[in-house]
């Protein structure tokens, strides 16, 4: 519509000069026939055709931000697969560097300062968590705050070793967990195992 008005107010303005008519030369009636002879349609879309295109775009899209979840979850679980071993480890290394002297008290030293003591000399299988751990790996004691739920297992008759128990070996198994604060059933866990000997 405004492209029509537009061409007819050329058309006007061609033909008439401030209220006067001027006559047409045959150069000014070529050039007025070819502007009336202009197709509207001919550098534009169709409805159809926008709207296939609109549907092409809103289906990629729609595609594009499927795949955002299914990063985030990726991230999250490769960010798990590495942060688990890095505490497993150091917790098992902290042990593992004491048991010679303090068997049966071994601490293992938190982030707030705090020591959280571990007998080797008894098995233990916690229902709940021993210990957290926050998204940089530390070892905190606030569930509130925590990323991962650390379960202590020690086991003082390890495989291999006579029975009665020795009261110089026993193997350990630190269970990360994650997400800390979810039940049981939606947690993803890994478990580390050694045995810690004193000798």
């Amino acid at each position: 519509m405004f492209v029509a008005r537009v061409r007819s107010q050329l058309v006007d303005s061609w033909c008439c000069s401030q209220g006067s008519f001027r006559p047409n030369t045959s150069e000014q009636a070529q050039q007025l026939h070819r502007l009336k002879s202009v197709n509207l349609c001919a550098g534009g879309f169709t409805l159809v055709e926008v709207v296939l295109a609109l549907g092409v775009i809103a289906i990629a899209v729609t595609t594009i931000l499927a795949l955002f979840p299914v990063a985030l979850t990726t991230g999250h679980s490769a960010q798990d697969a590495t942060r688990a071993p890095e505490i497993a480890q150091a917790i098992i290394s902290r042990v593992a560097s004491q048991a010679q002297t303090q068997f049966n008290s071994v601490q293992l030293p938190l982030a707030d300062s705090t020591t959280l003591s571990i007998d080797l000399t008894v098995s233990s299988s916690p229902n709940a968590p021993t210990l957290y751990a926050d998204n940089d790996g530390n070892l905190i004691q606030n569930a509130a705050i925590a990323a991962y739920a650390i379960y202590i297992f020690a086991n003082n008759s390890p495989p291999g070793f006579p029975t009665p128990p020795p009261a110089y070996a026993n193997q350990v198994t630190v269970r990360v967990a994650a997400p800390a604060n979810a039940p049981a059933a939606k947690q993803s866990y890994r478990d580390y195992v050694r045995i810690i000997s004193k000798y």
